[in-house]
C-alpha cells in the first residue's frame, strides 16, 4: 500500500479546515491512514465546569500541529515506513480529566471489537497514543492502554510516578520531573535561599514533583527547606488559591515560592496573586504559562521558569507561518489573525496590541518532543515491518496481531531526534535531561508593558560528574535593590552565636556559652576553647586566659612593691648612718658586722618578695625555696650569736642554771657554720632529688594559675618537710633564747628588741607555712610576699630603727659614758637579786 493513497492535494487547507471545526468543538480531526495515532491535546483550558471548555490554548494547538507535521513529514519520507501511511484521530479534553477519559475510551473502543481491522464506523484502531499533556490524565488512562495493549508515548507528562512499570506501556521523550526537582535544587543552593514554599495541584505531576523537591532538599542535608507545602485540588480550587496565596501573604520571611503548576491552574493563581497584591515573591515555575492568558506584568518580573531544554525545528516553524499566512488570506481571518499573533513573537506594530505578552520566546518548546513522540512510534512500526516481511494483502492483520510485541519493539527504538539521542529505558524513560532556565523581564515600550522571557541558563544531566547548572545572563529580580531576594526564616546568626533549630525549616539565634566561639555567620555550632584559652565577650574568637598570678601591674603588686621599695630605701638609708657613724658608741655596741650581716639579709629578703612577683618557671622556682630557707637560716644563725653573746656578756642563763661563760669569735664561726651545714645537709639532696618545679593550675573559661611546687615526689615532700621543720625549729628555740634576755639593758634594751624581731619572725613562718602546704591560688603568694615583708620589717624596724633614732636625733646619748652607766645599773640589780631575791621580786613588780 503505497502513500499516495490517503494523500491530501492540499493538506495545508485541509489542516485550516479541521482545526477551525475542532475549535468549535463539532468534531475531531482524523486522517486515514494504514496505522492510525491517536492523539489527545488541551487546545482549550479547562472551563468552569467538566463539561465546559474554557479559554483558547495557543500552546495546546502548537503541540497538535506538530503531530500533524510530524506525520505528514513521515510520509513523505521514502525511508522510514515505506508503502506505509499513518493517519491520526486527534481530541481536545480541555484540561479535565472526566473528558480525557471518555475520549480515550472512545478513541480504542474499537480494540474490544473481535474484528479489530474496522470498527462499526468503519474506521481502523488506534495502535498508539500520543498524549496527553498532564501527569495525572496520563495515570489514569494508563489503566486503559495496558489493559488494551495500547503504547502511549508522552512528550509532556513528566511526574516521576510514571517512572514505574505499573505504567510500562507509557513512554516519555521528554525528562522525568526527578531531574526537574534537582535543577530546582540546584538554584536555590546557588541563591542560597533556605527557606521556601511549594505549591502543586493535587494530582500526579504536582504532588510527585513537590515530593521529588523535597526528597532531593533531604538529600542535600536539608541545605534548604521546603517550610510550607501546599495542594490544589481539582474541585474547589478557587478557595484553594485564595487561602494559598493568604498564607503566603502572611509569611513574609519566604521570599521563594515553587509553583509545580501548569495551564489554567498557573492562571487562576497568579489571577489572585493580582487580586490579592502579593508583591516581592520570586515564583520558580515548573511550566510556563498559556501566553494568551497572563496575568498583570509586575506580579510576573522575576519569575523563573525550569522548562526542558528548548529545540526549535525550523522547518516546523516555516510551515505554521506559511500555514497561518495561507489561512488568513482565505479562510477565517478573525481566528487566525489571534494565532497569527501568537506565532509571530506578540508582534505589537499595531495601536490594539495586547499590553503584556510573551514575546521573546517561540512557542516550540514542547513541540519538538512531540515530533520526536511521533517518530518514536513511527521507528517502532519500522522495526516491526521490516522483521515481518508483510506483504499489502496481511499487513493490516499481522500488524494487529503483533500489537503485543510493541512495547519490546519501542525499547529497541535508537535514532537521533530533535531533542537528542532517543532511546528509552526499561520503564519507558530518557536517561539523560536538559533545562533551559528563563526569567521573565518587564519591558516598558511608549505606553505598553511586554514580558519578555529572556533564556539565562542551561541545567543538564548526562552521566558525568560536571557542573550542571550554568548562568549566561543575568537575571532580572522583582525587588527594589535588583538584587537576589532573602529567602530565609531569620537574618544568618551573628558571629558569636549558633542556629539552634527550631523546626525542621527554621531556627533561633542562641548565644554561644562561656568557652566556646562561633566566627562564622550562620553555623549551627560552636567551637570549644583549647585548654589554655577562653572565649571573647562576644563569643568570636579564643583568647588567651588570664593569668592570675599576682603582677607588677595589679593593684596588690603595686602595692606590694610600694612596700619593697620602702623596706630597701630604709635598709639602704641604716646602711649609711651605720657607716657614717661608723665608731660611735651605740654602733659598736651593737656589733658592727653583725649590723652589716642583718641588714643584707634583710635585702635579701625584700628581693625575695620582688622575685615571688615574677610569672614562676622552673628556674624561678629552683631560686626561691633555697633563697628563702638560707636567708631564714642566715639571719637565725645570727641573731642566735648575738643572743648568746648578750647571754655571756651579762652572765644571763638561757637554760636553767646554766650560763655561758666566754663566747669566742671562732666558737660564734663554728655555731653560724653549723648551722648552716645542717641546713644544706637537707636541702641539697631536696633540690638534686627532687627539685622545686612550677605547676600551672586551670580553672576552666576562669583564669590561669601557675605556682611553684615544693616537690613532686614522696622523697621531696619529705625532705621539704624535714627543711620547714629545721627552720621552725630554728625560730622557736631562737625566740624561746631572744625571751630569756629580754631584760638586759644593753646597747638601750637592744636585747627586748631582739626578742620581739624574733616574736614577729615566729609569727610570720607559723603563718606562711600552713597556707603553702593546704592551698592553691594567687593568695599563696600575697601571704608569702606579706609574712616575707613583715619579716623584714620586723627586722629592720625593731633591731635598727630605735638605732638610727638615737644616732641622729639624741646624739646627747651616744657616748660611753651613757652606755657604761647602763650596764652598770644593770649589774647592781643583778647581783642585788642574786643576794636578796625579795629585791628581784620587787624591781619585777615596779618594771611591770
Amino acid at each position: 500500500m503505497n502513500r499516495n493513497k490517503h494523500s491530501c492535494p492540499s493538506s495545508q487547507l485541509y489542516l485550516v479546515v479541521f482545526w477551525l471545526s475542532f475549535y468549535a468543538a463539532v468534531q475531531a480531526p482524523y486522517r486515514e491512514g494504514d496505522v492510525i495515532l491517536g492523539g489527545l491535546f488541551t487546545v482549550h483550558l479547562r472551563g468552569n465546569s467538566e463539561d465546559q471548555c474554557g479559554e483558547f490554548d495557543s500552546l495546546g494547538l502548537d503541540r497538535a500541529l506538530a503531530m500533524i507535521f510530524a506525520i505528514e513529514k513521515i510520509n513523505n519520507d521514502s525511508k522510514l515506513l515505506p508503502n506505509v501511511t499513518l493517519g491520526y484521530d486527534i481530541r481536545d479534553y480541555c484540561e479535565t480529566i472526566p473528558k480525557a477519559t471518555r475520549m480515550t475510551c472512545d478513541l480504542l473502543k474499537d480494540k474490544c471489537f473481535t474484528n479489530i481491522t474496522q470498527s462499526k464506523s468503519g474506521q481502523k484502531s488506534i495502535m498508539a497514543l500520543i498524549g496527553p499533556k498532564e501527569s495525572s490524565t496520563a495515570v489514569v488512562i494508563g489503566g486503559c492502554l495496558q489493559m488494551l495493549n495500547v503504547l502511549g508515548i508522552s512528550a509532556t507528562t513528566t511526574s516521576r510516578e510514571l517512572s514505574s512499570h505499573t505504567y510500562n506501556h507509557l513512554y516519555r521523550t521528554v525528562p522525568s520531573d526527578i531531574f526537574r526537582a534537582k535543577a530546582m535544587a540546584d538554584i536555590i543552593e546557588h541563591f542560597k535561599w533556605s527557606y521556601i514554599a511549594a505549591v502543586g495541584g493535587d494530582d500526579s505531576y504536582g504532588r510527585n514533583g513537590l515530593w521529588s523537591l523535597v526528597k532531593e532538599a533531604a538529600t542535600r542535608n536539608h541545605s534548604f527547606c521546603v517550610a510550607m507545602t501546599e495542594f490544589i485540588p481539582n474541585e474547589g480550587r478557587s478557595l484553594s488559591i485564595r487561602n494559598i496565596v493568604t498564607t503566603l501573604r502572611r509569611q513574609e520571611n519566604i521570599r521563594v515560592v515553587i509553583l509545580w503548576l501548569y495551564g489554567s491552574y498557573t492562571t487562576h493563581f497568579f489571577s489572585e496573586v493580582k487580586r490579592q497584591n502579593l508583591t516581592g515573591r520570586v515564583w520558580i515555575l515548573s511550566d510556563e504559562f498559556p501566553s494568551n492568558s497572563y496575568p498583570d506584568s509586575s506580579s510576573l518580573h522575576g519569575t523563573i521558569i525550569v522548562q526542558p531544554l528548548s529545540f526549535p525545528d525550523v522547518e516546523f516553524q516555516e510551515h505554521k507561518k506559511a500555514l497561518t499566512i495561507k489561512a488568513t488570506q482565505e479562510y477565517f481571518p478573525e481566528w487566525w489573525s489571534e494565532i497569527t499573533t501568537l506565532i509571530n513573537n506578540c508582534s505589537s506594530s499595531t495601536e490594539n496590541a495586547i499590553e503584556t505578552k510573551l514575546c521573546s520566546r517561540d512557542m516550540h518548546s514542547e513541540a519538538s518532543y512531540i515530533i520526536d513522540a511521533v517518530y518514536s512510534v513511527a521507528h517502532a512500526f519500522d522495526i516491526l515491518v521490516k522483521e515481518s516481511s508483510m506483504t499489502d494483502n496481511d499487513y493490516q492483520r499481522k500488524l494487529n496481531t503483533n500489537i503485543n510485541v510493541m512495547q519490546r519493539l519501542l525499547s529497541r527504538v535508537n535514532f537521533v531526534g530533535l531533542t537528542g539521542n532517543i532511546s528509552f529505558n526499561k520503564v519507558g524513560d530518557r536517561e539523560s535531561a536538559f533545562y533551559d532556565i528563563f526569567n521573565l523581564q518587564v519591558q516598558e515600550a511608549a505606553n505598553t508593558k511586554r514580558v519578555k522571557q529572556v533564556l539565562v541558563a542551561k541545567w543538564e544531566e548526562n552521566g558525568k560528574r560536571n557542573k550542571r547548572l550554568h548562568f549566561f545572563e543575568k537575571i532580572h529580580w522583582n525587588s527594589p535593590t535588583g538584587s537576589p531576594p532573602k529567602s530565609e526564616c531569620l537574618d544568618q546568626c551573628s558571629p558569636g552565636t549558633r542556629k539552634s533549630i527550631t523546626s525542621p525549616c527554621c531556627w533561633q539565634c542562641v548565644p554561644c556559652p562561656r568557652g566556646t566561639i562561633n566566627p562564622i555567620a550562620g553555623s549551627a555550632n560552636c567551637i570549644e576553647c583549647p585548654r589554655r584559652k577562653q572565649s571573647n565577650e562576644a563569643r568570636t574568637k579564643c583568647v588567651d586566659l588570664p593569668l592570675a598570678n599576682v603582677k607588677y601591674s595589679s593593684a596588690g603588686g603595686i602595692v606590694i612593691l610600694v612596700f619593697c621599695a620602702f623596706g630597701i630605701i630604709g635598709t639602704l638609708f641604716s646602711f649609711a648612718v651605720i657607716c657614717r657613724f661608723w665608731n660611735t658608741p651605740i654602733v659598736k655596741a651593737s656589733s658592727r658586722e653583725f649590723s652589716i650581716v642583718l641588714l643584707v639579709s634583710i635585702l635579701l629578703l625584700l628581693t625575695l618578695v620582688v622575685i615571688n612577683l615574677f610569672e614562676p618557671t622552673d628556674t624561678i622556682c629552683k631560686i626561691i625555696y633555697p633563697w628563702r630557707y638560707i636567708t631564714y637560716n642566715f639571719c637565725l644563725s645570727f641573731l642566735l650569736v648575738k643572743i648568746l653573746r648578750i647571754s655571756s656578756a651579762f652572765q644571763v642563763p638561757i637554760a636553767h642554771c646554766y650560763t655561758i661563760g666566754s663566747l669566742t669569735n671562732r666558737m660564734q664561726l663554728v655555731i653560724v657554720i653549723t648551722m648552716h651545714i645542717l641546713l644544706l645537709f637537707v636541702l641539697l639532696p631536696w633540690l638534686f632529688l627532687d627539685p622545686p618545679i612550677n605547676k600551672e593550675y586551670i580553672l576552666s573559661d576562669h583564669y590561669i594559675f601557675i605556682e611553684c611546687r615544693a616537690y613532686n615526689l614522696v622523697v621531696g615532700q619529705i625532705l621539704f618537710l624535714v627543711t620547714c621543720s629545721y627552720i621552725l625549729l630554728q625560730t622557736g628555740f631562737c625566740a624561746f633564747c631572744s625571751f630569756k634576755i629580754r631584760n638586759i639593758p644593753e646597747n638601750f634594751s637592744e636585747a627586748k628588741r631582739i626578742a620581739f624581731t624574733m616574736y614577729i619572725f615566729l609569727f610570720s613562718v607559723l603563718a606562711y607555712h600552713p597556707v603553702e602546704f593546704s592551698m592553691d591560688g594567687w593568695y599563696v603568694t600575697v601571704v608569702d610576699c606579706v609574712t616575707t615583708l613583715l619579716t623584714a620589717y620586723g627586722f629592720l624596724c625593731c633591731i635598727f630603727l630605735p638605732k638610727i633614732y638615737m644616732v641622729l636625733f639624741r646624739s646627747e646619748l651616744n657616748n660611753l659614758r651613757n652606755i657604761r652607766h647602763e650596764v652598770t645599773q644593770f649589774s647592781f640589780e643583778s647581783s642585788a637579786a642574786r643576794v636578796n631575791p625579795v629585791f628581784d621580786s620587787t624591781l619585777q613588780h615596779g618594771q611591770t
